[in-house]
């Protein structure tokens, strides 16, 4: 190349000066700078390792088939597959948390806005190199195998046979979020669990294609993760335990031995609390995981199972009538559930901003939108409710879920309710005067605004339709809302006195008045006690006239004794000194 003019030759050695100057500085930092860039990266590597690869909002089990997919695609060679389920006091805030925390998903990954209770049914990570098995990475030539992981959400709005399918398209696999409530109470438990548990074992039973019994099955191994949530793990584990074997000499199991414990229905169970990383103990669990087609084949037969029978177990547990009762009522129960819930949620949901607003007649809303939605029900099964057990159950079923979706919003009409009336409160407190009585004043509207709440906190509350609702009782948000308003009312009277504005009354003193009646203030009375005339003492006799002398006449007829001891009259008294 041409050189530069020669004005600028100097500026350009001057440069190739300097240039030499930093590379030479260069290669003195370059070992640590390396180090650095090296751990750097190295630390990146880690950290996406381990990725949400995709989710699905498709209904399950049939979404379970996508994620499978996918993961494959990622380079997963072997599946394990969980389904995640609560008791029913888990609410849905507590258990959006746990379904993100449980699986590793912080939100820092690409794809973990896909992961969100209520909307996701199901979603696969694929894992990092530490959960890869060394083995198959032997030979040089060999490519070391992947290791993925795919969730079933079965908790929101999912039917007891999506539920009972999904466990059986996870092979049994179950991480399952017991509140402390429902273990103290020994109720909530087994809901949605106790059905999942007769359709798996009913898999388990049958050998035909895909089944849990099959010959393509067989080398899976089950499990059953209860994550205590709010209590100690081993008293919850003893409470678990025993509600289980209630639960497990209830159900319909086939023919043959029946289960009497956890441990002979699963194949291994694990108590652990809410912190503890789920999805590695999913995959250091030997036997829980499978290759990609295997794990779909076993999605297929829960489908065919599920849109066959529902409900009714393969083993030939079902009628015919069942049957037909199972594939009529399975999707009219899904149109039933989603026209209540999008009912009372368009209701509940302003129209400006989107947000929750207060229904005042909450509870009369749930009942006639369910009433309705039971009619309807009702027409499309006809002679079925009637003849099929399977029918009546769905029934039952189907009102319990409604009703229990419809607790997340009781609890936000009832936090409506209660900003509604803590708004009212204070412009009651605004209204009032300045005065000595000020506290008082200040009680009674603290009074006044309680009893509004509980008036209507009763409205909000549904009555149920031939079930018992397990919604929240309004008694402990009155207790706590009227501790709420005493404490805002000693804080504004505080401030009122600090101010100099409130000042009490002084306090009066106390007087006592005593007023009694002598019965006898001048002595005994002859008139009342005559036979005391003769007493020790002298008896005086004063008549009117101050007269004592007795006349001639009166000794000679012998009366003289009446003048000394007369008989008085009204007027005068007679009485002893």
């Amino acid at each position: 190349a041409a050189l530069p003019p020669i004005k600028y030759q100097a500026h350009w050695s001057r440069r190739a000066q300097l240039t030499a100057y930093d590379c030479s500085t260069m290669k003195v930092q370059s070992g640590a700078v390396t180090a650095q860039l090296m751990s750097l990266l190295l630390s990146a590597a880690v950290a996406s390792a381990s990725h949400v690869v995709s989710g699905s909002t498709s209904r399950l089990p049939m979404g379970l088939s996508e994620i499978i997919t996918d993961l494959e695609a990622e380079g997963a060679t072997r599946i394990s597959t969980c389904a995640f389920m609560s008791s029913r006091s888990v609410r849905q805030p507590q258990r959006a948390a746990l379904f993100r925390s449980l699986f590793g998903v912080t939100g820092d990954g690409d794809q973990d806005h896909e992961v969100e209770d209520g909307s996701t049914t199901a979603f696969g990570k694929r894992m990092g190199e530490e959960h890869e098995d060394s083995t198959a990475a032997d030979d040089d030539d060999e490519e070391a195998e992947g290791v993925g992981v795919v969730v079933a959400n079965t908790c929101g709005r999912r039917s007891v046979a999506e539920v009972a399918a999904s466990v059986q398209a996870c092979a049994g696999t179950v991480v399952y979020v017991a509140d402390s409530n429902d273990l103290a109470r020994g109720e909530g438990l087994f809901d949605a669990l106790a059905p999942a548990v007769e359709r798996y074992l009913a898999s388990c039973a049958d050998d035909g294609e895909g089944e849990l019994g099959s010959l393509t099955q067989a080398d899976r191994k089950s499990a059953l993760v209860v994550v205590v949530d709010g209590a100690d793990v081993a008293s919850a584990r003893a409470k678990f335990e025993a509600a289980a074997a209630v639960m497990l000499a209830s159900i319909v199991q086939p023919e043959g031995k029946r289960c009497k414990a956890l441990e002979e229905v699963f194949d291994r169970v694990e108590y652990v609390p809410s912190t503890v990383a789920v999805h590695d103990m999913l995959c250091e669990m030997s036997g829980s995981d499978t290759d990609p087609s295997t794990a779909t084949l076993a999605v297929s037969s829960a489908v065919t199972d599920l849109e066959k029978s529902g409900m009714a177990a393969s083993c030939g547990l079902a009628k015919p009538v069942d049957l037909a009762a199972a594939r009529r009522l399975g999707d009219a129960s899904h149109d039933a559930l989603r026209f209540v819930m999008s009912t009372v949620e368009q209701a509940t949901t302003s129209s400006d901003d989107g947000s929750s607003q207060l229904v005042p007649d909450f509870g009369a809303l749930c009942d006639a939108t369910v009433k309705r939605a039971m009619e309807d029900f009702d027409a499309q099964a006809g002679s079925l409710m009637k003849q099929s057990a399977v029918a009546k159950r769905i029934r039952h079923d189907l009102l319990e879920e409604i009703y229990a979706e419809l607790s997340d919003i009781y609890e936000i009409q009832l936090q409506e309710l209660r900003s509604a009336t803590f708004e009212g409160y204070k412009k009651g407190l605004s209204a009032l005067r300045l005065s000595a009585n000020l506290a008082n004043d200040m009680n009674k509207v603290v009074t006044d605004s309680v009893s509004a709440f509980i008036t209507q906190a009763k409205k909000l509350r549904a009555h149920g339709r031939g079930v018992s609702l397990s919604w929240p009782a309004s008694d402990a948000a009155a207790s706590d809302f009227r501790r709420e308003l005493k404490e805002f009312s000693t804080h504004r009277l505080n401030l009122a006195r600090l101010d100099g504005k409130y000042k009490p009354a002084p306090r009066k003193g106390v007087t006592l008045g005593l007023h009694w009646l002598l019965p006898k203030p001048f002595g005994n009375d002859y008139r009342q006690e005559p036979w005391d005339v003769h007493a020790k003492d002298n008896l005086v006799y004063t008549p009117p006239d101050k007269i004592t002398d007795v006349s001639k006449s009166d000794v000679k007829t012998g009366d003289w004794r009446k003048s000394v001891v007369p008989n008085p009259t009204g007027s005068e008294m007679i009485y002893l000194q």
